[in-house]
């Protein structure tokens, strides 16, 4: 069986989740990585027996090498992605695409020109509660859409672990902002959105906010994304998708779902959702079976249009069109 030899650029939290999917998937080889941080570069590798890499471009070198997992900073990851794709190099790419419109069309542009594939990591589209929620819509067995709902509530100490570099919006936002347009199958035409500045921020970012989105077809949607859960929250999260229609409605709780644990000790919520390995195995099954990327540089740009014009409302005040 013939499979891809991957590199993962960013050996930070996330990259080491896809190191993690990646070693479960029978037709992945982690084959190199890199990272600037020599001791955390070191550990990853031997781990899983990948060769070191601080400087991107040798670890493009590599020899057989086909394809990267780019997991940098967000604001990094038009580096990455443009030498990836120069070098012939298939991409998936951690959500946001970018931070900004241009460096997210470079990306785009880049991959195009290379002939290479390019996927954008947007993992509820990979979760089965999400994907049964899609087929809900559209095989019509709600109707005629007329709204959908989203929560994504993460707990109090994330911005501290990011030190302010993104706010709430960026962070998570992007997840349902496109998953409600995946799902709604229509483009939004507008975003407005304000932010609670109730309790002072550290940093200077939203925290909380709620987003309302119209599409092109009518349906209305509305986004409540923020990280005021305690850290001592039993499941860690509260995600939450309500749709109606003009012959039904739809509740996902995804904090509930599954195995429930309670023990002296407290509650517990674990996952039962495969995580990114869906999502991992999925780029390497397209890129070695030459199928379309079921979410692609477009798709990232759109999602990342939308929260720019959500973060553009909040400072304005105003509705923006998109």
């Amino acid at each position: 069986m013939k499979s891809l030899n991957i590199g993962v650029i960013g050996l930070g939290a996330i990259g080491q989740k896809h190191c993690t999917a990646l070693a479960k998937i029978e037709r992945a080889n982690i084959c190199a990585m890199a990272d600037v941080n020599e001791k955390v570069l070191a550990s990853t590798a031997a781990q899983y027996g990948a060769a070191p890499y601080t400087d991107v471009k040798q670890m493009l070198a590599h020899p057989g090498l086909d394809a990267v997992v780019v997991a940098t900073p967000d604001n990094l990851h038009r580096d990455a992605c443009v030498l990836a794709a120069q070098a012939g190099k298939h991409i998936l790419v951690e959500k946001p695409i970018a931070t900004t419109v241009e460096d997210a069309e470079a990306i785009i542009h880049s991959a195009d020109s290379a002939g290479v594939k390019l996927m954008v990591g947007f993992s509820l589209r990979f979760s089965l509660h999400y994907m049964h929620v899609k087929k809900v819509v559209s095989d019509g067995t709600l109707g005629d859409l007329v709204s959908i709902f989203a929560r994504r509530l993460n707990i109090i100490s994330q911005p501290e672990r990011l030190k302010g570099r993104c706010g709430v919006m960026m962070f998570l936002g992007i997840h349902d902002f496109d998953a409600m347009r995946w799902i709604v199958g229509s483009e939004p035409v507008s975003v407005y959105c304000q932010a609670s500045t109730s309790v002072p921020s550290q940093y200077p970012i939203e925290n909380e906010a709620f987003s309302i989105i119209r599409f092109a077809n009518g349906v209305v949607g509305c986004a409540h994304i923020g990280w005021y859960l305690p850290d001592q929250h039993p499941a860690g999260r509260d995600f939450k998708l309500d749709l109606s229609g003009s012959k039904g409605s739809l509740n996902l709780d995804q904090m509930r779902q599954g195995i429930e644990i309670y023990t002296q000790s407290g509650a517990k919520f674990p996952s039962i959702s495969a995580g990114l390995v869906d999502e991992d195995r999925t780029f390497v099954d397209c890129v070695l079976d030459n199928k379309d990327m079921p979410a692609t540089g477009k798709d990232g740009l759109i999602a990342l249009r939308m929260v720019l014009a959500a973060m553009k409302s909040i400072e304005t005040g105003q509705l923006v069109n998109l």
